[in-house]
């Protein structure tokens, strides 16, 4: 039975630890279940939104309308080089499992917070790598049924996906993998966290990465010959690069600050608002735009 709770608060349902409350809220672990809030919140005639691991989210201040969902939980299971996972299922746990069984292909990922339908959604990724080259299928629903999707259907694009456009919500996936030697992806993996540990340091109030980074692709040859090559990595140009060479770090507004040690890293000092999320983020675009001629696009969701 789903359990509707009223008048919830937001912040601490993310990482970012901001937001005012949800009229009404409820969790679900299972696809089925998720597929029930959402008829349910249509039988009571109440919008409704639908979050998971609580990163990448701005909440707003105030009232919520409708009806919260947080999908999160869920099974996981192996059939050989290929694990089926619910998409509440945290992106951690799948990550773990594969490298326990050693199996290739997730370990890049190591330290990334949010579930697995967050991340194929977002075709989440680090360090060259990213989820859409080992998803092999996903189940999802349309708004009318339940169905398997191929690969080749869930249009991926970096840090994007059809899902992201239409209104079609992840299940849960089938990952398939290449065999791997245990002991190797286990060395990876605790670099890989060494590594985002400094940046993201546990306890951090923070949504991760707030900026996407730039595809070389999507800018003109104009403001390609004002950024430093050595700074491009595999055809993108990290925000956090754009960010610093336009005074972002160590700025604040209202309870935001950025990071003096990254300035793609927007943190909350303990009493930000989600109007100071949105103001911060469009004084760091103009900046950015003015000195490059670039266009920065949020990661983050807001609500």
């Amino acid at each position: 039975m789903i359990k509707i709770r009223k008048n919830v608060r937001l912040a601490p349902l993310s990482t970012f630890c901001i937001g005012g409350r949800a009229e009404y809220f409820c969790s679900v672990g299972k696809p089925d279940e998720l597929v029930k809030a959402i008829g349910l919140a249509k039988k009571l005639k109440l919008p409704y939104k639908i979050f998971a691991g609580g990163s990448n989210v701005v909440f707003p201040d105030g009232i919520l309308k409708g009806l919260l969902i947080r999908f999160s939980g869920g099974w996981l299971v192996r059939k050989g080089n290929i694990i089926v996972a619910d998409g509440g299922v945290s992106l951690a746990k799948v990550v773990s499992s594969s490298i326990g069984w050693g199996l290739k292909g997730m370990e890049t990922l190591s330290g990334i917070p949010g579930t697995l339908g967050g991340a194929v959604a977002g075709n989440a990724g680090a360090y060259g790598r990213s989820i859409s080259e080992i998803v092999r299928r996903v189940d999802v629903w349309d708004d009318k049924e339940k169905h398997w999707i191929g690969k080749s259907n869930c249009n991926f694009g970096y840090r994007d996906s059809v899902f992201k456009h239409k209104n079609i919500l992840v299940l849960r996936a089938e990952l398939i993998f290449k065999k791997g030697k245990k002991k190797e992806l286990k060395k990876i993996s605790r670099e890989i966290i060494k590594t985002r540990e400094k940046k993201y340091q546990p306890g951090l109030r923070c949504p991760g990465s707030f900026f996407k980074n730039v595809l070389m692709e999507n800018i003109s040859e104009k403001s390609l010959k004002t950024i430093d090559r050595k700074k491009i990595i595999e055809g993108k140009i990290p925000a956090g690069y754009l960010l610093e060479e336009a005074g972002a770090k160590g700025m604040k507004l209202g309870g935001v600050r950025i990071a003096n040690f990254h300035g793609n890293l927007l943190i909350n000092s303990g009493r930000a608002k989600a109007k100071d999320v949105k103001k911060m983020a469009a004084i760091l675009k103009r900046k950015v735009h003015k000195k490059f001629g670039i266009e920065l696009e949020e990661e983050v969701r807001y609500f």
